[in-house]
């Protein structure tokens, strides 16, 4: 029977300036059956999403060259003429891109765009109005989302909803084949599961084949026949999924699947990580220097810079650690007072109040309810929920960044509520309560070097000169693992992780006492997951940080973090030790994102 997929000795590569060529693919050949899940495994830059891309072909030509073989259902694709491709494009082979959000058009209801999808790739005599219309309705419906949402735009649904839209329409006119190129990333456990059971349901129904994209080594066990792990755009190691996770013959396969924590991982541990000869025999030793997730940080460094004289705020004496600094986690009697705290805190966006009109506006949205927490000294706390739970607001609220509605809100004793409206009171704030953010490309600042990005904190807040900002800065780069020489380079001249590292950096440089992390590896490779997460229990043990570290990733936070709050829909409904709210959860919200986790 012939492949609903086959690929063989596929190469792609990108012209650059001068004449310069840039492989993407090297050489891949694979074949995937009519019924079956092929996962596509790799880190960022391995080329999988090159490969499906290449599959559909959706490359420009004057831009890249594509050689080998791609036959979907027996036709060839490279090479072919743009009228043959697009013939096959949406009947045989279809696809599922990663960000739903800027693949559908904002300017066109969810319905209007499952119509022409049909209409487009209707055989002859089909397709008309009506018939369009019914078939994107019904195909809405298929995936969950009722057909009154049809008038609806992209934006007014969550991204678990603008996923189903995705899958909807690559199956609206029924292909062989369906790329899903990374569906679930960034999703929540339980958004997570529906989409995959989703996809499981319709290639059961019409025994489409599917080549799922992705980098999280979970997200295959649960879903897919066969695994092909990618690395510096050649196949490593291709079989049977249970095989391949259980007794994986490649070093790197080993090191991807250990990288992932789960559920049972030990908490507290070191993740094991891509070592430097694996990464250098993988990828030519192109990368260099990012399993130094373990470097440790002496008691001679962690000394706090003295603030600016007549900055915001008194100057202080230098703070060294093993005098002032919290310490590390169990060690001593609970301190009398937490560290940071809110009490009874709401927070409302929008509403809009007439002149003479009091009380709530119309439309307001409680975005956090009557939430109570503490993070105690030395302590790390893991704030869990679905996006839109009221996880990021509370964090905001705790750095000073957001005007709760009501509550208490303080630190080390003092109110804080008004911090985000008194300049001077945030200034303050500030050299105790850092951020790290979720999105490492927007939260540096692209015009600004490494240095510059980096000594900011130390420049606005501290009496340091420009060689000792320098110095510091290099220190600081040195105990996330980067190198001093990365001081004059762009943020767009690092990976994703090793953009994080510097914004952790940024975050230490005035030794706070407290470090919010909204997210910090959801979006990263599990491989530079596992190397941040251990970089930042290197951290909190040697300067005994207390962090408040927000995530949706279950399996993290019970590796990672001490105590847990859940959210949801704006409210705590489950909090306590780790292993209590883990091993005996009380909530049934609990209980439901602990079975959605994989």
């Amino acid at each position: 029977m012939t492949p609903a997929l086959s690929v063989r000795d596929l190469t792609v590569s990108f012209k650059g300036r001068g004449g310069t060529e840039t492989t993407a693919v090297d050489g891949l050949s694979f074949e995937l059956e009519r019924g079956e899940v092929l996962g596509l495994v790799g880190e960022s830059g391995s080329g999988k999403s090159t490969v499906g891309l290449a599959a559909m072909g959706l490359h420009d030509p004057a831009r890249t060259r594509v050689s080998g073989s791609v036959l979907v259902g027996g036709t060839e694709v490279v090479g072919a003429p743009e009228s043959a491709v697009r013939a096959l494009r949406g009947v045989r082979i279809a696809m599922v891109f990663q960000d739903a959000l800027a693949a559908l058009s904002p300017f066109h209801t969810v319905g209007a765009q499952l119509a022409e999808a049909y209409r487009v790739h209707a055989p002859a005599g089909a397709g008309r109005r009506a018939e369009a219309r019914e078939k994107a309705l019904a195909m809405l419906e298929r995936v969950g989302i009722p057909a009154a949402r049809a008038r609806d735009y992209p934006h007014q649904f969550s991204g678990g909803m603008r996923q189903r839209v995705m899958i909807a329409m690559a199956l609206v006119n029924s292909p062989d084949v369906v790329i899903a190129d990374e569906p679930t990333t960034a999703l929540d456990a339980r958004v997570q599961r529906q989409i995959l059971e989703l996809l499981a349901e319709l290639r059961e129904e019409s025994g489409t084949a599917v080549l799922l994209v992705t980098h999280d080594v979970g997200v295959v066990a649960g879903t897919c026949d066969r695994m092909l792990v990618m690395r510096g755009g050649r196949g490593l190691e291709e079989g049977p999924t249970r095989k391949l996770l259980t007794d994986a013959a490649h070093p790197y396969t080993r090191a991807l699947i250990g990288a992932a924590p789960t559920l049972n991982t030990v908490p507290g541990t070191h993740l094991p990580t891509v070592d430097d000869p694996v990464r250098d025999a993988a990828a030519g030793g192109a990368a260099q220097g990012l399993a130094g997730a373990g470097q440790r940080i002496s008691a001679a460094t962690a000394s706090r810079p003295t603030a600016k004289p007549g900055g915001a705020g008194q100057a202080r004496a230098v703070r060294t650690a093993s005098a002032e600094a919290p310490a590390p986690r169990g060690s001593g009697p609970a301190p009398a007072r937490p560290l940071a705290e809110v009490v009874d805190l709401h927070v409302e966006f929008g509403g809009r109040r007439g002149l003479f009109q009091r009380g709530r506006g119309r439309g307001a949205v409680q975005a956090v309810r009557d939430v109570s927490l503490r993070i105690d000294a030395g302590e790390t706390l893991g704030l869990v929920g679905e996006s839109g739970s009221g996880k990021s607001t509370t964090a905001r609220v705790l750095a000073g960044l957001q005007r709760p509605t009501s509550g208490e809100v303080r630190f080390d004793g003092r109110d804080i509520s008004r911090a985000a409206g008194d300049t001077r009171l945030r200034r303050e704030l500030s050299r105790d309560v850092q951020l790290v953010f979720q999105d490492p490309y927007a939260s540096l600042n692209p015009r600004r070097t490494v240095e510059e990005i980096v000594t900011t904190p130390l420049r606005v807040h501290t009496g340091l000169d420009k060689g000792e900002r320098r110095a510091r800065a290099a220190e600081l780069l040195e105990q996330v693992g980067l190198r001093t020489a990365h001081l004059h380079r762009y943020p767009h001249e690092f990976s994703g992780g090793q953009r994080q590292r510097i914004g952790i950096a940024r975050a230490l440089a005035l030794r706070p006492r407290l470090v919010i992390a909204d997210e910090p590896v959801s979006a990263l490779d599990v491989s530079v997951q596992a190397q941040v997460l251990n970089l930042l229990m290197d951290l909190r043990a040697e300067l005994g940080l207390s962090l408040l570290f927000v995530s949706h990733d279950l399996a993290v936070v019970r590796h990672f973090c001490d105590r847990v709050a859940v959210m949801r829909a704006g409210s705590v409904v489950e909090s306590g030790p780790r292993d209590e709210v883990f091993d005996d959860p009380k909530a049934p919200y609990t209980r439901e994102l602990l079975a959605a986790t994989m």
